[in-house]
């Protein structure tokens, strides 16, 4: 009898501890698993067979009634909301504005400190295209295998950070990998998604290779550049015209931003990371296009109070703005680190890491908005 107690006791330990490793298991978030990834071949060549077995599943639907997320400055306890909370009933895509949103300011950069040469994108096709100022201009495509038949695709406009090029694409994020395997329109017929990076210019009295982001007239090489490479994907019928994002890291956060306000009869929804509020200002009734911020509590090149900001004017704006405020890595953070615990050293760390964990969470976001285009 006592032996069959004993049995039975340990028994239900062991239930109990097979129950909790299932509820351990079930609470790690899927983007858990990505990791970065190597894919060859854009246009005219085949990855290979590792992709015949790439997943396909379309993002959750979103709510299309949740504002702003705002700030989380304020000391209210716990992190900010996932990505996939904000997820829970389809959108109707967005009409898109009638003219330009954004008032011309600014003067545009033009003293270049030198010419950049092509990329070093391996195994991406590259455009190329001379600026109105005589430029030499490029742009990696990083496509899925067999883009002609899954096509028309969204395109993700990638502008890569003020230390970098369009190579960062590959260096730091999971963008490639992710290219083939996710779906962003909910049809399985157009698996997959185009990266597009174009490449900035070196200015004198600027760090590293950037995007004019100070002048928002008409004269912004820039945005043609981007504008002339976007034309040259959709003339070749690979572009979904009602899912074209923009994504930018540190300084190129702040083109995505530009680009997407000023192009918002394009721009369907961007995301940034590690970048606060761009100078173009939003200058029509209605909110500006969908964001999805993610920025670190610890970051010494674009301070957390800095991004804040920027989310309580979007705030005021009834922009739609879901925000995660990382730690170290992916986990989220329920406060602005204190000067004192974020030293320089860790903070350009911290600005420095591209959160791939939280890549799922980014597309899933941009996945969740269309604009309404005429075919």
């Amino acid at each position: 009898m006592d032996q069959r107690k004993t049995n039975h006791a340990i028994g239900g330990r062991k239930v109990r501890f097979a129950a909790l490793l299932v509820g351990v298991a079930a609470c790690t978030p899927p983007s858990s698993e990505v990791e970065g990834g190597d894919l060859l071949g854009v246009f005219d060549r085949d990855a290979g067979a590792r992709d015949a077995a790439a997943e396909g599943g379309a993002p959750g639907p979103r709510d299309a009634g949740k504002a702003a997320t705002g700030s989380t400055s304020q000391p209210e306890p716990g992190p900010s909301p996932t990505a996939s909370a904000m997820v829970s009933a389809p959108r109707a895509p967005r009409t898109p504005p009638e003219g330009s949103c954004v008032a011309p300011e600014g003067e545009p950069l033009r003293e270049l400190r030198r010419t950049l040469g092509r990329p070093p994108c391996r195994g991406a096709q590259i455009l190329e295209h001379r600026d109105a100022e005589g430029s030499p201009r490029y742009a990696c495509v990083f496509a899925p295998p067999g883009v002609e038949t899954r096509a028309p695709l969204p395109v993700v406009v990638f502008f890569h950070a003020e230390d970098d090029n369009p190579t960062g694409v590959e260096k730091r994020t999971s963008l490639r990998k992710l290219s083939s395997q996710t779906n962003l329109t909910g049809d399985p017929a157009h698996t997959g998604f185009i990266v597009l990076a174009p490449q900035g210019r070196t200015f004198k009295g600027k760090p590293g290779s950037q995007f004019d982001t100070g002048a928002t007239g008409p004269d912004n090489v820039d945005l043609a550049v981007v504008d002339h490479f976007l034309e040259q994907l959709t003339a070749r019928g690979l572009v979904d015209r009602s899912r074209v994002y923009t994504l930018g890291m540190g300084a190129g956060g702040h083109m995505a931003a530009t680009y997407a306000m000023m192009r918002a009869d394009k721009v369907a929804a961007f995301a940034t990371f590690a970048a606060d509020a761009p100078p173009a200002t939003w200058a029509c009734p209605g909110p500006p296009p969908p964001a999805m911020v993610l920025y670190r509590a610890c970051d010494a090149a674009v301070s957390c109070e800095s991004v804040e900001r920027w989310l309580r004017v979007r705030e005021t704006q009834g922009a739609e703005t879901p925000s995660l405020r990382l730690g170290e890595d992916r986990r989220e953070e329920p406060h602005c680190t204190l000067k004192k615990r974020c030293s320089e050293s860790k903070g350009m760390i911290h600005h420095n890491r591209w959160p791939k964990s939280r890549e799922a969470d980014l597309l899933r976001f941009l996945g969740g908005h269309a604009l309404a285009v005429q075919r």
